[in-house]
């Protein structure tokens, strides 16, 4: 049987469809480009509430797994790296949450104070 295809045995369309199928799988996971960004954007912005200070948790969760996305974009993993860069995203929003949260409690605590203050001022009985 030399010179015989292996795709006219038996066996030639399910090598075939193999092929198909692989193919497709690697066709299938285009690069999170989209992720990425929200993911970056997500955490730039945490920054900028100074999620750092106020919501180390999730800040920190979201940076790392920001991190290990590009990871896995750089292995061409992107099916890992879409879903490290939601995660990413879903943790920086979070962590934004929060520290404005915390940023708005301690502004209010500074502001009962300040009343406070000025009562006694205005009326020294209390």
């Amino acid at each position: 049987m030399s010179g015989a295809s292996v795709f006219g045995s038996p066996w030639g369309p399910i090598l075939g469809a193999g092929i198909v199928l692989g193919i497709a799988a690697c066709a299938g996971d285009p690069a999170p480009d989209a992720e990425m960004a929200r993911a970056d954007l997500a955490v730039s912005q945490a920054e900028d509430a100074h999620a750092g200070t106020h919501a180390p948790g999730p800040y920190a969760l979201a940076q790392d797994k920001l991190e290990r996305a590009r990871e896995a974009v750089a292995d061409g993993d992107n099916l890992a790296a879409r879903r490290l860069a939601e995660q990413a995203a879903a943790d920086a929003q979070l962590a934004e949450a929060q520290a404005r949260s915390e940023v708005a409690r301690q502004n209010a605590a500074a502001l009962r104070e300040n009343i406070g203050t000025l009562r006694e001022e205005v009326d020294p009985r209390g």
